[in-house]
């Protein structure tokens, strides 16, 4: 016999599943250190690959006129400076990358609680049922 509240927890489960299953991968799959430090490096390698190539671009485009016109002590400068801001734009991306996925982590999380929720209360409504069909079949004996 099919109760309302089975049919409604088993729609519940079906729509987690269905728009939720990135989610179900992240907190399936790691743990949340793993996932942390997973982000954390490929941001750092995107953030250095891509200020890298801005740097090389730059150079570049203004390499000439800039080994004319400038001495050692100014390139020395310059290196200081471009290394400073590197450090300042990784800081700042390795910061909004481990706050993005630490929330990201967490709503999957919730998630996984609450299907487990689902599926603890499934499982009793069956073994209910489970409990009933043996009781009929004791007393038909």
């Amino acid at each position: 016999m099919l109760q309302q509240e089975k049919v409604i927890l088993m729609t519940r489960l079906a729509m987690e599943e269905k728009t939720h299953s990135r989610y179900r991968f992240i907190t399936g799959s790691f743990w949340f250190d793993d996932y942390a430090a997973k982000e954390l490096w490929e941001a750092f390698f995107a953030i250095t690959f891509a200020y890298g190539l801005v740097v090389l671009l730059g150079l570049v485009a203004y390499g000439d006129s800039w080994t004319v016109t400038y001495h050692i002590a100014d390139a020395i400068a310059l290196g200081k400076k471009l290394l400073d801001i590197w450090l300042i734009l990784l800081a700042f991306g390795i910061l909004i990358c481990l706050l993005v996925h630490v929330s990201l982590y967490r709503e999957a999380f919730r998630k996984r609680q609450r299907v487990e929720k689902y599926l603890r209360h499934l499982l009793a409504i069956y073994e209910d049922e489970e409990a009933e069909a043996l009781g009929e079949e004791g007393a038909r004996e």
